[in-house]
């Protein structure tokens, strides 16, 4: 799906000169697709900041702030949907469901460690090279960690029927989706998709259950 879209989008960057009202619609949905990226880190950023480091160093803490200001950007669903391929149109719609939910426990768990390690960082949003049909937007930017050296983030949204939401993230290069989806694939392929979702439930369950005892210390 996403090397069909940068093909695509590479054709249209080839094309002549846009209309200006298809010109217009390319940078709104842009910045439409901005706005939530941009909305979503600051509310998080300004609620780390609030809190003290002895609250920070408690994992549910972070967990809690990563649920409620960066998951409603997300589109966890369509995620997983990509990092399954092939084994998602196959899957059952329990089996599905089911890796829905642990796989979104695994990225909230993800960016908690990501956001507790840093949480000095800044975040500098680069210039758009991209146009958009009004569907499909990467925002581009570069977190810098204070005392680290600065890292790429790209954030690859789609339009949907509630607003732009986030479905990928690439970290210096790395695409996430594309990882999980390549170390998933293999182990389906070895054990079957049962098996990786019992193994990312029981890695939650003994995550919440770390998160719980400290959260209690």
């Amino acid at each position: 799906m996403m090397k069909w879209f940068r093909v695509w989008m590479t054709v249209l960057l080839l094309l002549p000169a846009a209309p200006a009202a298809w010109a217009a619609q390319d940078a709104a949905s842009v910045q439409a697709a901005e706005a939530v990226v941009k909305q979503a880190a600051s509310d998080a950023l300004q609620a780390l900041h609030s809190q003290s480091k002895s609250e920070l160093a408690k994992p549910a803490v972070v967990h809690k702030l990563v649920s409620r200001y960066i998951l409603p950007a997300v589109d966890i669903q369509a995620s997983s949907r990509l990092v399954l391929g092939h084994y998602w149109r196959t899957a059952t719609p329990a089996q599905r469901s089911a890796f829905v939910e642990q796989f979104q426990e695994l990225l909230i768990r993800t960016y908690s460690k990501a956001l507790s390690q840093y949480p000095d960082s800044s975040i500098q949003y680069l210039s758009n090279r991209d146009t958009s049909d009004g569907r499909f937007a990467t925002v581009y930017s570069r977190v810098v960690p204070q005392g680290h050296e600065p890292v790429t983030v790209n954030y690859s949204l789609f339009k949907t029927n509630q607003g732009w939401k986030i479905y990928d993230l690439t970290i210096s290069g790395l695409s996430l989706v594309q990882s999980y989806r390549s170390t998933y694939s293999e182990e389906i392929q070895q054990t079957g998709l049962d098996a990786l979702i019992k193994r990312l439930t029981q890695q939650n369950q003994q995550a919440q259950s770390g998160t719980q005892s400290q959260a209690g210390s």
